[in-house]
């Protein structure tokens, strides 16, 4: 995969060390993981393990998660991130994508921004042929994102996922890569 990824307002780019503090200023708020029905607490020594092991993952070799953070070039900052996950069977050829921004960066069309070049560079580059993406259907902002971009509900899983105690919901959205190739023309 070809990186940094460059769309008209962001720069999408491995970690680098000077990212720790932008991490921690969007991703601290609690309630931020539970509207995303995750439980993943923060903390400056976490935040520097995860991203540290990602520095070295080649998304070629099509890894379980590969993260990547996204940068606002007017700014010079880390607003979020975005990520793939491959499923294990070979010939599969399908990605899990993920992505976060902070509540500042919210409604700005910053994240559709940062899915869409995400979507488009493992299509085109890690040749899948499916990309999926789970979320909680309380978040409606991100399946609404993924409505967007042309990815269709194909699931509805009923309290599937607990987060501290609570029993939640789920949505899985998809897209083919001839689907995909279609709508952006």
């Amino acid at each position: 995969m070809n990186l940094p990824i460059e769309t008209e307002r962001l720069r999408i780019r491995r970690f680098a060390d000077r990212d720790v503090a932008d991490i921690l200023e969007y991703s601290s708020n609690a309630d931020f993981w539970l509207a995303r029905n995750l439980d993943w607490p923060v903390s400056a020594e976490g935040v520097k393990k995860y991203w540290e092991a990602q520095k070295d993952v080649d998304p070629s070799t099509y890894p379980p998660w590969f993260s990547l953070v996204v940068e606002l070039k007017s700014e010079r900052r880390v607003i979020g991130h975005v990520g793939i996950g491959f499923t294990k069977a070979e010939g599969h050829r399908q990605g899990m994508i993920g992505w976060l921004l902070g509540r500042k960066y919210q409604r700005q069309g910053l994240a559709t921004e940062a899915v869409r070049a995400l979507v488009t560079t493992a299509f085109d580059q890690l040749q899948l042929h499916r990309i999926f993406a789970r979320t909680g259907r309380d978040n409606e902002r991100s399946w609404r994102l993924m409505e967007r971009l042309g990815m269709r509900r194909e699931a509805h899983f009923r309290e599937s996922h607990e987060v501290r105690g609570e029993w939640r919901d789920e949505f899985i959205y998809a897209i083919l890569a001839d689907e995909w190739k279609t709508k952006q023309k």
